[in-house]
């Protein structure tokens, strides 16, 4: 008969215990930590009731982790249950010094991973999310002098030593204690009850008691979102990214995707949509610009540019204190100015594909579908028409496969840093390549050259972007921190202030570049068009009220006189997919193109709205935005459209917008599978 060591089990645990509450301990300082760095008092205050929950839920999420890292412990204190009693203070001393050192291995993955999420959320106002991965398919070297120059290196190596150190501590008076009681410990029923350490910890692991372990929908504790993003922790949210990454990996099923939206066919899709669009656009999801006889013999250049998080939350900020936009305030009243704008999503390379093939499925270009000529592809109807198209950019054009991808959408040439550098010996660069100045002299150079055909230009800018470096020849304007401004940052000053004047750089450059084509011969045919590629949400903390403002990027244009339009609202509602629309209409006659919004200059009324990440859609009376397919719907609080309140989602309108979303997404989705599909064909 089997007689189970009950003394020795016991103070197994009770050091497992004492040892988990050190890691409990370090992820609830972690989380407070993250309230006091990125938290609004009021805002919390007001909520209380859901800050306590999110914490409580965040418990959770702790212990889930926790159990998990701790699984070999408990097996180990599992076998000292058959240990014969001779043998239990050799056992004892075992059991301890694996503890001491094999929980180093989890406590620097847990510390770690928290580290980066803190940081991540710092950069992005996110937990970890699929962004995260594509740091691994970046240029590695730039994204290392990022982290060294943007980041505290030696705080953050501090926090290791301190934390390890303590914790090598404390392990080393558990295990003391435990061996000075061990001898004088005694055995009771009560000791029994330990056992029940087996079904408590595989409750611990699902971190539920209920029919599902923990999943996303349970960080869903509050309608505020920062408070939400409290009740989980950043090993979860590596999880969830993974999850959310496959979940990307899409098999182009139409017929899938149809259900997954709930619709019956693409036709039910057509006819919930085509009533709000103010362009027309046949069953093929196929518009066409007006014959124009000017177009036809005067066809003008065409260069659009993507600038690095260009915002239009410092548009607004902009004072001769805090200058943001350098140069560019002169060169505004020759512009026409969208002010009420949304990116199409929140990073670069998410935003560059839907620019230009109009997806709102990611990430293609590095997908077995990269070689695709998508028909939505925005170089397309210019090649059509004889242009000759350029993809240009200070980076390396490898990045992400940008250049593989876009050589099979319709674009000529594609080239970046390494052919401006070629041009231009002494260009100044940074870790992630030539500054925007010198790829804006490069464009210059292009239309200057007499290739017999108008060009367009789709232009990619970098400088904005950390490590924020901008050329030491460069004369800055005036970046003053007022202390309002300090006490509104989120982060570091100087950090800020480094990402104050790189956008200030961006911006007159850019300026530079329309006043030398407006003030030159080819100011009279060529129309320049820039916008941000998303909002930089480093520095400044949102919420539900700012979610807008949040997205928003400024969308800038300068128009020759002989192709102005005769009608223009700077406060209508506008996003990336109107962008092309427009510039098609502007510069195209008689040409057919695949349908992403409407033309921002059309002289009919209707309805319009702005999308960011398909995951949010607002228009004049609110805007609705979708969590693990729960939908949130706001209204707007004043006239100027400037904040938003919570309001009901189940109201005729919210109703209304979720319709027209999941229909315009749904046809959205449907252009791209069918280009996969007819190309699978061939």
């Amino acid at each position: 008969m089997v007689h189970m060591n009950i003394k020795l089990f016991k103070n197994l645990i009770q050091i497992l215990a004492k040892n988990f509450m050190f890691f409990l301990v370090l992820f609830f300082v972690s989380r407070l930590l993250f309230v006091w760095s990125y938290g609004n008092s009021e805002e919390l205050s007001a909520n209380y009731l859901d800050v306590i929950v999110a914490f409580i839920m965040g418990g959770r999420f702790d212990i889930s982790v926790i159990c998990y890292g701790f699984l070999p412990v408990l097996l180990t204190a599992l076998i000292g249950l058959f240990i014969p009693q001779q043998r239990s203070l050799g056992y004892l001393r075992f059991f301890a010094s694996f503890c001491k050192y094999y929980l180093l291995i989890p406590l620097l993955v847990f510390l770690s991973l928290l580290l980066i999420d803190y940081f991540f959320y710092q950069f992005f106002q996110s937990h970890i999310n699929v962004l995260f991965f594509g740091i691994f398919k970046d240029d590695t070297t730039a994204v290392l002098d990022s982290v060294w120059k943007d980041y505290p290196i030696f705080s953050i190596l501090l926090i290791y030593i301190v934390t390890l150190g303590l914790f090598l501590l404390v392990s080393s008076k558990i295990v003391n204690n435990s061996l000075q009681r061990f001898s004088n410990s005694k055995v009771s029923k009560v000791s029994w009850l330990y056992l029940l350490i087996l079904p408590l910890f595989f409750i611990g692991l699902r971190g539920s008691v209920g029919l599902f372990t923990l999943r996303r929908d349970h960080t869903n504790v509050s309608t505020v979102a920062f408070i939400n993003a409290l009740s989980y922790n950043g090993i979860y949210a590596l999880k969830f990214a993974k999850s959310e990454l496959n979940t990307n990996s899409f098999a182009a099923d139409l017929k899938e995707e149809l259900v997954a939206n709930q619709f019956n066919s693409l036709e039910e899709a057509y006819i919930d949509y085509r009533p709000q669009a103010i362009d027309s656009f046949d069953n093929e999801f196929i518009s066409k610009t007006a014959q124009n006889d000017f177009l036809e013999k005067n066809p003008p250049n065409v260069v659009f540019v993507l600038m690095e998080s260009m915002s239009y939350h410092y548009f607004q900020l902009h004072s001769k204190e805090l200058n943001l936009l350098g140069d560019l305030e002169k060169e505004l009243p020759y512009l026409y100015q969208f002010n009420h704008a949304l990116s199409s999503f929140n990073g670069t390379i998410y935003s560059l594909e839907n620019l230009t093939i109009n997806t709102p499925k990611n990430i293609i270009s590095q997908s077995e579908y990269f070689d695709v000529n998508y028909s939505g592809a925005v170089a397309k109807p210019f090649k059509e028409q004889g242009y000759q198209t350029y993809f240009l950019s200070g980076a390396n054009t490898s990045w992400r496969n940008v250049d593989n991808f876009l050589l099979n959408q319709y674009f000529d040439i594609v080239q970046g840093k390494a052919h401006i550098l070629k041009r231009y010996p002494d260009a100044e660069e940074f870790a992630w390549g030539a500054h925007d100045e010198y790829l804006f002299d490069y464009i210059e150079d292009k239309l200057k050259e007499n290739t017999k055909k108008p060009k367009f230009i789709f232009a990619l800018t970098i400088s904005n972007h950390t490590p924020y470096e901008i050329p030491k020849h460069h004369k800055s304007y005036p970046i003053h921190l007022s202390d309002s401004l300090k006490n509104a940052i989120r982060i570091d000053e100087q950090l800020a202030s480094d990402n104050f004047a790189a956008h200030q750089y961006a911006a007159s450059q850019l300026a530079k570049l329309i006043r030398d084509v407006r003030n030159s011969p080819l100011g009279k045919n060529t129309i320049i068009v820039a916008t941000g590629d998303h909002n930089i949400r480093q520095v400044f903390e949102y919420n539900e009220e700012t979610s807008f403002l949040k997205r928003s990027v400024p969308i800038l244009m300068y128009i020759p006189e002989a192709y102005k339009p005769a009608v223009y609202d700077k406060n209508i509602l506008a996003a990336h997919k109107d962008i092309f629309p427009t510039l098609f209409n502007l510069s195209l006659s008689n040409q057919k193109y695949v349908y992403s919004g409407d033309n921002l200059f059309s002289p009919k009324k209707g309805y319009r709205f702005a999308v960011n990440e398909y995951n949010y859609m607002a228009d004049s009376v609110g805007a609705i935005s979708y969590d693990n397919d729960k939908m949130y719907y706001y209204q707007w609080t004043d006239a100027k459209r400037q904040k938003l309140k919570v309001a009901d989602a189940a109201s005729e309108h919210a109703l209304y917008m979720n319709k027209k979303f999941k229909s315009y997404k749904m046809l959205q989705t449907a252009k791209i599978y069918q280009d996969i599909e007819r190309q699978k064909k061939k």
